[in-house]
């Protein structure tokens, strides 16, 4: 048996943990280098690129895609912006010659982890973290923000109201956000996907961090209400008695179709064994020990699902100081030349320097022409700004 090996979406170390054909034993398959074996997969991350979409390492055709978010279908892919943590249902991956993997799209649900004021901003130049609706929030060098909060966080005031796409660590109540972006005006209701804690059902009361919310009815809960259950809740944006009033509850965690090939990311919250660890609520096993692996740490998991359990084929362990590269797939649609040199593929503006790479061997920005398709290589500066590391023309 090959063992399917991930494509790393980021230019940083990545610890690796290869497992034995025992995964797949049970599972009813091997997996080779060319695909999934014909099992459906399942991805949930943030957006990394555009072109249809890249979502861990797979570029997703989602042409044909159902869109949809919290409240419901018919969203639209335009809708679809980098850093939105995103859930995909496509067809088996398969693998090109170049060793670009893809996917067609059969749904995409997007679902941001905050919508609430800015309650508090940290002093640091730049900002590393802020309280939305009484959550914490760590920003990184990998956050992206739209484009009307120019700056980065350093851009937030109080009382901003902002929406924060998000790796939740339900062990210590954080928030690593991936993408924030701010609202013309207060909305009716405040929403948070967070952890039950100090549930009464009596008063009706349980936390989500440090804020207290009260629900009107038992019948209001999802199935298995109790403490240490991650919900999604929506709130009316007034507090009563420093207390949040519920809207709606709703399960927070969801998980791939049993046999599904899945690819998550996300923030390890908890660990029963060396071999078995919990991402973002999801019960993860492997069949030897992840070098790197720690409570806090952000990964990537590939494997199986067999019933509620994704059996890892490769475990990748995020180094904390790497950058996210960002992939943009398309023709150039807009070039801008000296001072400000910039290409715009996808929709995304990125700056480029005369030195950059460009690919194949010989080519030069004199080759960055409109209606050019290319593959563009992009870190993320001040949280809105694209900067190329490699092109390559198609």
């Amino acid at each position: 048996m090959n063992i399917h090996s991930l494509t790393p979406p980021r230019a940083q170390t990545w610890l690796r943990a290869l497992l034995f054909a025992a995964i797949l034993g049970g599972c009813g398959g091997g997996v080779d280098s060319g695909g999934t074996g014909g099992a459906a997969t399942y991805a949930n991350g943030p957006i990394t690129g555009s072109g249809s979409i890249i979502v861990n390492g797979v570029r997703f055709d989602d042409s044909a895609a159902a869109i949809s978010d919290d409240s419901g279908p018919g969203r639209n892919r335009s809708e679809l912006k980098l850093g939105m943590v995103v859930e995909v249902q496509g067809s088996a991956i398969s693998t090109d010659t170049a060793g670009d993997k893809s996917s067609t799209a059969t749904s995409i649900k997007f679902n941001s982890e905050l919508l609430g004021r800015v309650d508090s901003l940290d002093a640091n130049t730049p900002r590393t973290s802020l309280v939305v609706i009484g959550q914490p929030v760590a920003i990184t060098a990998t956050t992206v923000f739209d484009d009307g909060i120019v700056g980065g966080a350093s851009a937030l005031a109080l009382n901003d109201v902002v929406e924060v796409y998000a790796l939740y660590n339900s062990a210590t109540g954080q928030y690593t956000a991936t993408r924030v972006e701010r609202k013309s005006g207060p909305p009716n209701e405040f929403r948070i996907r967070g952890k039950v804690s100090a549930f009464d059902p009596t008063a009706r009361t349980f936390n989500i961090g440090t804020e207290q919310i009260s629900y009107a009815s038992p019948a209001d809960l999802p199935t298995g209400f109790t403490n240490g259950q991650i919900v999604r809740i929506r709130v009316n944006s007034a507090r009563t008695n420093l207390t949040w009033t519920a809207t709606r509850l709703r399960e927070g965690t969801s998980l791939p179709d049993d046999k599904s090939h899945a690819r998550i990311e996300g923030i390890v919250n908890a660990i029963a064994s060396p071999t078995a660890f919990d991402v973002d609520g999801r019960r993860v096993t492997t069949t030897a020990a992840v070098a790197g692996l720690a409570l806090g740490k952000r990964v990537e998991v590939e494997g199986t699902m067999n019933g509620s359990v994704l059996e890892a084929i490769t475990v990748s362990v995020e180094a904390d100081s790497g950058n996210t590269e960002n992939q943009f797939v398309g023709p150039i649609e807009a070039k801008a030349t000296p001072p400000l040199l910039t290409i715009t593929v996808k929709g995304q503006v990125i700056s480029y320097t005369s030195g950059v790479d460009i690919r194949p061997s010989g080519s030069t920005v004199a080759d960055l022409v409109v209606g050019r398709p290319v593959d563009v290589r992009a870190t993320l500066v001040n949280g809105n700004q694209l900067q190329a590391t490699r092109i390559t023309l198609k």
